[in-house]
């Protein structure tokens, strides 16, 4: 699922938290999900990848669809330059 804002898309990246033991459980209450988000300018060669912003989460998202409205969130926060230390000015 591609989106696009301001000139930019928006690739959510939703995968598996790791528990302590390092297993990834779909399915573990303690398990959930963190999220990640690549952003980079609308039609980028394949060669320009963007660059990719974790989203920090101190506990897991509770269900794929959650985590990956929170990339879409977290994404437009970045690209209007209101997430301290992470910006897209240079891409």
């Amino acid at each position: 699922m591609v989106k696009t804002y301001k000139g930019y898309e928006i690739h959510p990246l939703v995968y598996p938290r790791r528990t302590a033991s390092g297993v990834t459980n779909r399915n573990s209450i303690d398990g959930g999900y963190d999220a990640s988000v690549r952003i980079c300018r609308v039609g980028a060669s394949a060669a320009d990848e963007g660059r990719v912003f974790r989203i920090a989460q101190f506990r897991p998202f509770e269900g794929a669809g959650k985590a990956r409205m929170a990339c879409m969130e977290h994404a437009a926060q970045v690209i209007d330059g209101q997430v301290d230390g992470q910006s897209v000015s240079d891409l």
